[in-house]
């Protein structure tokens, strides 16, 4: 249920524009869109508990990946000041470069935003990599 599509569309505009600090390597633009006690779990490593956390994960990934963060939303839901999208990824490889090994990597990803002020922050990421999501849904 989404009961405004205004400030749903709001956190869908915070997601992108967290794909495009993701995708171009930008680790200041990427942390100013968490909010402080955000969460990360990622299917592989252990938790992450606060921004604090997070940062160090991104920062020692992020600048070594080659190809492009793609995300395809499955499911919306928006109450109050909280906001999820359920999605899936797609992490494309380069054309023309060699890859590092992440590149090529579909998964599922729950997100959840929290409004703060005027702005929507993530608060909560975690991803996992079932068999049904496909590379073909990204093309």
């Amino acid at each position: 249920m989404i009961e405004n599509e205004e400030e749903m569309n709001a956190a869908r505009a915070t997601l992108k524009a967290w794909l495009e600090a993701f995708n171009g390597k930008d680790l200041d633009g990427l942390f100013d869109l968490y909010t402080e006690d955000s969460v990360y779990a990622n299917a592989k490593a252990p938790l992450k508990l606060g921004l604090e956390q997070v940062k160090p994960w991104y920062a020692g990934s992020i600048p070594n990946l080659k190809g492009r963060l793609l995300h395809k939303e499955e499911a919306a839901w928006q109450s109050g000041n909280l906001a999820g999208i359920l999605g899936c990824y797609y992490f494309e490889p380069p054309a023309d470069e060699a890859a590092t090994g992440k590149e090529g990597s579909t998964g599922r990803i729950f997100l959840l935003f929290r409004k703060e002020g005027d702005a929507w922050r993530m608060a909560f990421d975690m991803d996992n990599a079932p068999e049904d999501v496909s590379t073909d849904w990204f093309k």
